[in-house]
């Protein structure tokens, strides 16, 4: 495949100072952090019982508290095309399945923040930062949360502060999740007994895949999260979940060391293995991307790789989503094999594999 313009790398200026392709705290196990505030409007149903009428109103109120704002840019989502709307997911800033009438988009310095519209919530605000840094995302999630408190009136009551449509989330309406890479918990077979301290922590622990093949570094994949807004202030929140990020990461580090000093070759031969598919593939799709950048990462991790930062392999994880791709696909001038020049699911894992391929060009194995 050949591209008539620049390389894929500079032709992709939105990852280029997106917040997932910067540095963070402990970003070789953290990848990144979100936090989500969930605030509804007093005197109007949650959406999910509004009539057209007062989703209308909602939608209004939103809107003003925004306007005039430079920093924040209203769309309605009727006016999405669904391949833009496939980037929203694609970044985790719209959930799978869950409507919304209308987002707001950060620009500039805002760029990590999302609010959705007529969600489960009249309002869900989502900050996200690279690395285990949640006060940071909370510190950007509450500043556009006072901006809003100053236009709006929330539904709140003393005892069950802030009233939201899942129960869970009544209280400070905070979550905060992770997600994190963990492979050698996984391969030392210590997962189970992190799984079952979360769980007596009351945080809870998600797979972000679930391949069959065990080999498959994409179940190393997890998102870690606080199960209920009720407990505690946010700042006990914010604590209580923090400590656990460097909980994780503290012990994923202890056991890379131990696991990889007593397991040369096997962790060698992953790595090897993972390159080598990386830099022949023709085409790849999206789970086995992530299986071949895990396995590089850890590669890094473990000091047999060098020549890629941390973040350029965070930020591929992103990059190479089929939303961003058939973008690309639909943008620039490429030039496919001709017999997959008519099929944009061929094109894109086509790019897929060149993506990773100009992204792995400086990396190489230390003696």
């Amino acid at each position: 495949m050949k591209n008539k313009q620049k390389t894929v790398s500079e032709e992709e200026n939105d990852g280029q100072f997106s917040w997932y392709s910067l540095s963070g705290p402990y970003d070789d196990v953290i990848l990144s952090t979100r936090v989500r505030l969930a605030r509804n409007l007093a005197d109007f149903l949650f959406p999910d019982r509004l009539n057209d009428d007062d989703r209308m109103s909602v939608l209004s109120l939103v809107y003003d508290s925004f306007a005039g704002n430079p920093s924040y840019h209203f769309i309605y989502t009727s006016n999405v095309p669904a391949k833009s709307r496939q980037i929203l997911l694609d970044k985790n800033y719209l959930a799978p399945g869950k409507k919304c009438d209308a987002f707001v988009l950060g620009l500039g310095n805002c760029s990590d923040s999302f609010c959705a519209v007529n969600s489960c919530d009249h309002i869900r605000i989502s900050n996200f930062t690279a690395g285990l840094d949640c006060e940071r995302a909370m510190q950007n999630a509450y500043k556009i949360d006072e901006m809003l408190q100053e236009k709006l009136q929330f539904a709140a009551s003393y005892e069950f502060g802030y009233l939201t449509s899942q129960i869970k989330d009544c209280g400070s309406g905070l979550k905060i999740s992770f997600r994190c890479f963990i492979p050698s918990i996984v391969l030392s077979g210590e997962l189970k007994k992190v799984s079952e301290l979360l769980e007596k922590q009351r945080f809870c622990i998600k797979p972000v895949f679930k391949s069959h093949d065990t080999a498959n570094f994409s179940n190393c994949l997890f998102d870690i999260y606080t199960s209920s807004s009720f407990e505690g202030t946010e700042l006990d929140q914010m604590a209580a979940i923090q400590s656990v990020g460097m909980l994780i990461f503290k012990t994923e580090r202890k056991i890379r060391k131990n696991f990889a000093d007593n397991n040369p070759t096997v962790v060698l031969n992953f790595v090897k293995q993972s390159y080598a598919r990386s830099m022949y593939a023709m085409l790849l799709d999206y789970e086995e991307s992530v299986d071949i950048i895990c396995a590089i990462k850890w590669g890094l991790h473990t000091g047999i790789i060098e020549g890629i930062l941390e973040n350029e392999l965070n930020s591929l994880f992103y990059r190479i989503k089929s939303g961003q791709l058939e973008f690309l696909c639909d943008n620039f001038q490429f030039t496919f094999e001709s017999d997959i020049a008519s099929d944009m699911n061929l094109k894109i894992k086509r790019l897929r594999a060149t993506v990773i391929q100009q992204a792995f060009e400086k990396l190489s194995f230390k003696s």
